[in-house]
């Protein structure tokens, strides 16, 4: 399993794509700007949350036109991808803003659309011996990890403090 650095905007583009169509989705660009890094390293138990990124995605809609696909039904998919797939954006550090838009009427048929998303994603490392990443005296490199969720209270091991 790879993990890759700004998924989420790769997932929403993706998403995006296919409810546009394919010749509307050949006008639309998407971009990362705005990068900044979270130093707020987490053990998540099979590896490490090193930093999170937090970075304002930027998708462009160049010529939409908006009398064949209501820009309305853009904005409420996008609306809905995020609240299906990226649920904690509100438990987040310094919890993220909503979505910005901006459309601007180029002629009687097309719009330019802009959406700006600030995303924030974990930037995951294993203790890997060849990996590039240098850090608390280890080698690390970027990449997912598996997560143990408790299915069942009696799964979870609780240490006394008395012990």
């Amino acid at each position: 399993m790879s993990y890759r650095v700004g998924y989420k905007m790769q997932a929403l583009r993706t998403f995006i794509e296919q409810c546009v169509g394919k010749q509307i989705a050949q006008k639309l660009d998407a971009e990362m700007g705005n990068i900044e890094l979270i130093l707020s390293p987490r053990n998540m138990g099979r590896g490490m949350d090193i930093a999170y990124q937090r970075y304002t995605a930027e998708f462009l809609i160049d010529r939409l036109p908006f009398k064949k696909y209501d820009p309305a039904v853009l904005f409420a998919n996008v609306a809905a991808w995020l609240m299906d797939n990226d649920q904690d954006r509100e438990e987040q550090l310094g919890e993220l803003k909503d979505p910005e838009v901006e459309v601007v009427v180029e002629d009687e048929q097309n719009a330019e659309v802009l959406i700006q998303i600030v995303f924030e994603e974990p930037i995951k490392v294993v203790e890997d011996e060849s990996g590039n990443i240098y850090w608390r005296g280890k080698q690390w490199k970027i990449e997912e990890y598996e997560i143990w969720v408790a299915e069942n209270l009696r799964d979870v091991v609780i240490k006394n403090a008395e012990d």
